[in-house]
């Protein structure tokens, strides 16, 4: 019952957890936001700081009486606002038109804290705006109590607003998740790897062509050329084969709408009463890509979890200290901001652990602190762990980088011995 078509030699272990570089021709360009969207965005930043600053600018001139002809820029505050607030509707309204040559757009639904974040930020910016144009059509007249009142009401719902904006920043510049965003909001990105990642509470649903059954399984890792998923074994085996399985569809509590792709079966095993399978998507990457990442869910965990720094392949025995254990494991790669390990051991995503790697031809004692960002089982005792370095010293940095160099002599000169 177990299908051979398609099957090939499991994947390395660098793979199981988490990198896998892509092919030049199959590498993709990814357009999180149109340029009109990044066009809207920019001049709203843009205008909001500009105006602030003014604001600012005008609240300290009037506070200590400075004379100088900055001391009153609140003419320039009002025309950047009128500027603003019509600015704002127009390129809105030509962000949504719809041009004849679809561009592959990859825009990602944003998930409830976002969304609430969105609409608090848009409900605040139209009160600043109505008040702020109510002050302005007022100033010909004199009517000083009646604008007192509304400049107390806009400096108020401006100072709430600037919290929400100081968080944004600041996020979008030190928030390593949002740094990655924030380059898609920049300008077009090109996706060099992939990575293997798993999403808590993923499901799915695998049918036949004629979709006359469906069986559901849980889904261990996921990547944009495929996944791995596990399904209890029943008598629906007795009714279809594994290679009669040709389409998935995903269940997620953030998805909206379940999410439809052919696939072909890559590997199987059985493993007491499951069977593992692994699946690849019949489609493109490209294709996949605008399929998989419009949806927040999979932009998250395979967009924004992308490694930045290559690895290089190795087969190193380490040690593993986890609390009181000491465990020898093996090293499958290194690069600058992590590693990926294969131990007879069961860690836990968050969990710290210190590596000791020791080679020799020149002679390293490399101890390093790591923590456990991506767990995927190899069998009933073996996992593949991804590890992320944690606040590296500059004498680990150092032979982390001799560590690399030896790698890549090894890899020259596979017949040289450089652990001990």
């Amino acid at each position: 019952m177990i299908s051979s078509a398609h099957k090939t030699d499991t994947p390395p272990d660098h793979q199981q957890v988490g990198f896998e570089v892509l092919a030049e021709e199959d590498r993709i360009n990814v357009s999180r936001f149109s340029r009109r969207i990044r066009l809207l965005h920019w001049f709203n930043a843009f205008s909001i700081i500009t105006l602030y600053g003014l604001a600012l600018q005008s609240l300290i001139s009037s506070s200590i009486y400075l004379a100088s002809p900055w001391d009153d820029l609140r003419s320039w505050h009002i025309s950047v606002g009128i500027i603003w607030i019509i600015g704002i509707p127009i390129l809105w309204l030509i962000s949504r038109l719809q041009v004849k040559r679809r561009l592959s757009v990859i825009s990602d639904q944003l998930i409830i804290k976002q969304r609430v974040f969105l609409i608090t930020s848009i409900t605040l910016m139209i009160l600043m705006a109505i008040s702020g144009s109510l002050l302005a059509l007022l100033r010909p007249y004199d009517i000083p109590q009646l604008r007192s009142i509304i400049l107390l009401i806009h400096s108020f719902i401006a100072f709430t607003y600037l919290p929400l904006l100081a968080i944004h920043i600041y996020l979008a510049i030190l928030q390593r998740d949002s740094r990655q965003s924030l380059r898609t909001m920049i300008a077009d990105v090109q996706i060099k790897y992939l990575i293997h990642n798993h999403i808590p509470n993923l499901k799915c649903g695998l049918s036949d062509q004629e979709n006359i059954l469906y069986i559901k399984g849980d889904i261990s890792e996921i990547n944009l050329r495929g996944f791995h998923a596990k399904i209890q074994l029943g008598h629906w085996q007795e009714n279809i084969s594994l290679n009669q399985l040709v389409r998935v569809s995903f269940q997620h509590a953030e998805l909206n709408e379940d999410v439809s792709l052919p696939v072909f079966i890559y590997s199987d095993y059985k493993e007491g009463d499951f069977i593992h399978i692994s699946f690849h998507f019949d489609l493109s990457l490209q294709e996949v890509s605008r399929q998989l990442l419009s949806r927040g869910l999979f932009f998250r965990a395979l967009f924004l979890a992308r490694r930045l720094n290559p690895r290089l392949n190795c087969n190193y025995p380490i040690t593993i200290k986890f609390k009181e254990q000491k465990i020898i494991a093996q090293a499958t790669d290194i690069g600058s901001g992590g590693m990926g390990i294969s131990a007879p051991i069961r860690l836990s995503r968050g969990d710290k652990v210190q590596v000791i790697l020791k080679l020799k031809n020149p002679e390293i004692n490399w101890q390093v602190e790591a923590l456990v960002v991506v767990k995927s089982a190899i069998n009933n005792h073996d996992y593949s762990y991804g590890l992320c370095f944690k606040n590296l010293k500059k004498s680990e940095y150092h032979q982390l980088m001799n560590v690399l160099k030896q790698i890549k002599s090894q890899q020259s000169h596979p017949d040289t011995r450089y652990w001990s």
